[in-house]
């Protein structure tokens, strides 16, 4: 095993206690669109619902059991003026790409809180939480930087925001070389193809960070590997969770 497998739940919780004491949440109205086409809360989308409910937060989760529904319930969304936040959680049944993108660009730019609108002022919760994991790692402008699934929605958002803070990385997708990984001191993956990244792919001792989901990226040979890793479930999910409403409390 990684000689250090990080807590993510635990640094979640002094995130969520911090907001909590700053009641910058209280009172903000929050629609959570669940749109894999089931009509009973996930279980990502019941963890977000209730971490609003304990910051003091307006939340409602609506279900979109098609592409099409979900269409038209964004243009009502958009335009009432009550409401602080709209969050699509992923994946929306059906839609291809280029549909999703059309979806998350729809979303008004002052309550696209999880910041997927490419022209959103808002920086994504799972970005936030991997610019605070840099910080926490230490991560430097002198540490080789792979993003795997960078051509990603997240990915691609990822690499401009890790230069922002004077971290430059190079980006890898499935299909590309990866065992150039090898190179690299940190990886942080993003492709949610489970156990994509096999142990010879990585350098002994490297620092991983993981927001493959459900299973994770990293394969447990390469977390064998590593010297610091971010596990999946209990990793950056947490902790990305608490950024939403960090972006919330922005709104």
């Amino acid at each position: 095993m990684a000689k250090v497998v990080f807590d993510g739940k635990k640094e979640a919780e002094r995130m969520a206690s911090f907001l909590e004491e700053s009641e910058r949440v209280l009172g903000k109205s929050l629609v959570i669109l669940q749109c894999d086409g089931r009509s009973e809360e996930s279980t990502y989308v019941r963890l977000k619902r209730e971490m609003g409910e304990r910051l003091g937060a307006m939340i409602s989760v609506q279900f979109a059991p098609s592409k099409d529904k979900l269409k038209g319930m964004l243009e009502g969304l958009n335009t009432d003026e009550t409401l602080d936040g709209i969050l699509v959680q992923l994946p929306v049944i059906g839609a291809d790409r280029q549909e999703l993108d059309q979806f998350l660009s729809s979303i008004k730019l002052g309550k696209d809180v999880d910041g997927l609108n490419p022209k959103s002022r808002f920086i994504p919760a799972a970005i936030r939480a991997v610019e605070r994991l840099v910080d926490i790692f230490k991560i430097t402008e002198d540490d080789r930087v792979a993003v795997v699934g960078s051509k990603g929605t997240l990915g691609s958002r990822l690499i401009k925001r890790l230069k922002d803070i004077k971290v430059l990385a190079e980006g890898f997708d499935i299909g590309d070389d990866l065992i150039k990984l090898n190179d690299f001191d940190v990886i942080i993956s993003a492709t949610g193809d489970g156990g994509l990244i096999k142990g010879e792919m990585v350098m002994d001792g490297f620092t991983g960070i993981d927001l493959g989901f459900p299973k994770g990226d990293f394969s447990p040979e390469a977390i064998g590997k590593a010297s610091l890793i971010t596990p999946v479930p209990g990793g950056v999910g947490p902790m990305t969770i608490v950024a939403l409403y960090e972006n919330l409390a922005d709104a």
